[in-house]
């Protein structure tokens, strides 16, 4: 069984791309760290990928510096430059959760699927109404 659980801050905006047959996707980076010590440890940096329709939907609200949690898949890319082979992991994203002080959103993505799960603590039901209508999905 191939399953990753990262959570972190992103360390770019997403950038939406299509492939050559037209499906789109979004990328970008997570910045990864073992503690809240920012000096004692080095960052490690993920990049994520996101299939389908919810990659264009979510890319806007993908920004540098949001926390998010995530669960996928872990793939290696492999290529070659110069006659040296470069190994870069990345995660395909299945769900993704904003973590922040206002709102707890679960986004489920899925190639080709149409599942999106919200959910919002208690404390938080206002801020969730108010911004029913302005959130795509």
């Amino acid at each position: 069984m191939n399953l990753v659980i990262f959570s972190g801050n992103l360390a770019k905006d997403a950038k939406v791309v299509s492939t050559s047959t037209g499906k789109q996707f979004c990328v970008t980076t997570l910045a990864l760290r073992e503690d809240l010590r920012p000096e004692d440890k080095p960052a490690v940096f993920v990049d994520i990928i996101i299939w389908g329709e919810r990659a264009t939907k979510l890319a806007k609200y993908l920004t540098k510096g949001k926390a998010i949690s995530i669960t996928g898949r872990l793939e290696i890319i492999k290529t070659q430059k110069n006659n040296s082979t470069y190994v870069t992991p990345r995660v395909v994203v299945d769900t993704l959760e904003f973590l922040g002080k206002k709102s707890i959103e679960t986004i489920t993505t899925e190639e080709g699927g149409k599942n999106i799960n919200s959910s919002f603590s208690s404390n938080e039901t206002e801020y969730a109404q108010d911004i029913d209508e302005e959130v795509p999905f």
